[in-house]
């Protein structure tokens, strides 16, 4: 069903470019128009301000240029919208980074009756140019609590005030007690934007380029509303603009002319992009039929065969990746409040069988959550010195689900709640998922449930679950990003409904440390209360990156799992 619904959507755009362009020149473009795949489930959302998802991230880092930028294939911080960036001591305790932006980047839309992108104009007639104002406006709009944007708790403290903003209560008819000018940023004028801190760091150029932080069009949203991310009223400024959204189909970007290209993002050399929403069986399938070009999400079950057939096992890459692969336990809920139970879950789950003989691509078993390769990380031998983390051991998890038991009265394991382990769909998951429910089932002989939702719907649902699949992926390669960014008691990301304030203060402490060194080792202790003391996740593996690409395909390979297709081209 899903390959017939791809292939019209893509019926529809050929013959949209054909009215447009002209039959020949229809064929030349779609013959420099990249397929490639993005998941089953449709992308949640194009605004900057509530985007939480590697795909729709994906989407707005083509479309959205961020002040800085990570290279893509080193991961350090380069310039994107700022040309320069400075940091200046106030000598009140407070310091001002101040960014430099590039000129003459003009707001763009896709037109679809004339299959052109064009520049987007004011009411006087004057090309919209992005400006300091756009990137106040955005930052306002992300901190507003009005908004309620999962990703703002990155930025509140990243910026004078933005605490005291972001943190007040929304009154009934909308209004805040607390107004914008507490907000330590500003633009000083057109191109230059300054943000104050009261407490500098490294990464802070960093975050102040990521998706959220981005300019945002304050005309087209609040002439559009809540639609205005659709096509027709989208516009943006980066190396590609919004093609088409053929929503549960496909989503399409096309290049836009206008992008004056920059080292870190040049002028696209493809026409367009389009990814299809296709689950790993189906786009394996459908890339072997040559209708793919690439597939960055392989079917786990059909890389043996992959690697044994000799076309694709040279079409085949796998890198380190850059995201950890976990279960979540909604703590709060019965019977995962209790902490021996979780623990006995997790010391219940052979890892190294899961990467073995099932997802067989080169995956790593976690015994604990952050990354290694990210900056202040704990290493795995150092936490193995420690006897840190938590990993594959059946006695030690029938011991804990004995105490488990007694804690709770219970004489049996058929005395339990159901538990209902909730992953989104996708082929590989519920191969996981499949697996560890046999491995929970014949060590505890506790038997769970499997159920899975599309994306969007499984984001919003998995609090409620005592069980539920999870991934997370460095938005900037620090340490921070992984245990604060979503274990922190405030952070948005925090599905758990889990808090420690011990963990809390070392992850805090750590980010305020100079010493890497010492670093690693804060993160390592709460690495400890997060895995181990507490259980608020079961750590599974760190991923590895596989891809199937057609050898007529130039690119390059992301180590943020947000690919620049920018940097790609086709040599059919």
């Amino acid at each position: 069903m899903q390959r017939v619904i791809r292939t019209l959507g893509l019926v529809a755009m050929v013959s949209l470019l054909v009215v447009a362009l002209g039959v020949t020149s229809a064929q030349d473009m779609m013959d420099n128009v990249l397929q490639t795949e993005i998941g089953p489930s449709d992308v949640p959302t194009l605004d900057p301000a509530l985007a939480t998802d590697s795909s729709s991230i994906q989407i707005l880092n083509e479309t959205y240029i961020g002040l800085t930028m990570l290279d893509d294939e080193t991961a350090s911080t380069e310039p994107g919208l700022a040309e320069s960036w400075e940091l200046t001591d106030n000598g009140d305790g407070t310091s001002t980074w101040t960014f430099t932006l590039r000129e003459g980047i003009p707001w763009v839309k896709y037109n679809a009756e004339s299959g052109e992108v064009e520049e987007v104009l004011d009411a006087d007639g004057n090309v919209r140019y992005v400006n300091a104002f756009d990137l106040a406006y955005g930052w306002e709009r992300t901190l507003s609590p009005v908004t309620a944007g999962d990703y703002a708790y990155v930025l509140v403290p990243e910026v004078l005030g933005g605490t005291e903003y972001n943190g007040q209560e929304v009154g009934e008819d909308g209004s805040l007690a607390v107004d914008s000018s507490v907000l330590g940023f500003e633009a000083v004028d057109e191109y230059t934007f300054a943000v104050t801190t009261d407490a500098p760091k490294e990464t802070q150029p960093t975050i102040y380029g990521m998706w959220m932080a981005r300019p945002q069009p304050q005309w087209a949203i609040e002439e559009a509303g809540e639609l205005w991310i659709e096509p027709e009223n989208f516009v943006s400024y980066g190396p590609f603009a919004l093609w088409e959204w053929n929503h549960d189909e496909f989503i399409s970007i096309i290049k836009n002319p206008f992008w004056p290209g920059t080292d870190n993002n040049p002028q696209p050399a493809l026409d367009g992009v389009v990814f299809n929403m296709l689950d790993s069986v189906t786009a394996l399938a459908e890339y072997e039929a040559g209708n793919l070009d690439d597939v960055d999400d392989v079917d786990s079950a059909s890389i043996p065969r992959i690697q044994a057939d000799p076309t694709l096992s040279e079409e085949l890459v796998i890198e380190d990746g850059s995201c950890s692969y976990y279960y979540g336990f909604g703590t709060g809920v019965a019977p995962m409040d209790n902490v021996n139970l979780r623990r006995a879950f997790s010391f219940a789950v052979d890892r190294q069988q899961i990467v073995d003989e099932v997802t067989q691509g080169g995956q790593t078993p976690a015994t604990y959550f952050t990354l290694p390769s990210l900056a202040a990380a704990p290493q795995p031998e150092a936490m193995d010195d420690l006897g840190y983390g938590i990993g594959y051991d059946p006695d030690a998890a029938i011991e804990e689900l004995d105490i488990a038991l007694e804690d709770m009265g219970l004489s049996s394991v058929d005395e339990l709640p159901p538990i209902t382990l909730l992953y989104n769909t996708s082929e590989g998951h519920r191969r996981i998922a499949e697996a560890i429910r046999d491995q929970w089932s014949d060590l505890l002989g506790i038997e769970v449930q499997l159920t899975n939702q599309d994306f969007g719907v499984y984001l919003d649902q998995r609090p409620e679950f005592p069980v539920w699949r999870a991934g997370w992926c460095f938005d900037y390669p620090d340490t921070n990003n992984f245990l604060f960014d979503v274990f922190h008691s405030t952070s948005a990301n925090n599905d758990t409904g889990w808090a420690s304030p011990a963990f809390d203060a070392l992850v805090e402490e750590a980010i305020a440390e100079t010493d890497a060194d010492v670093r690693a080792e804060l993160y390592a202790e709460a690495e400890q209360i997060l895995v181990y003391e507490d259980a608020a996740i079961i750590p599974i593996y760190w991923y590895s990156d596989l891809e199937l690409t057609k050898p007529y395909v130039e690119r390059t390979y992301a180590v943020d799992n947000s690919e620049q297709y920018e940097n790609w081209s086709l040599n059919r």
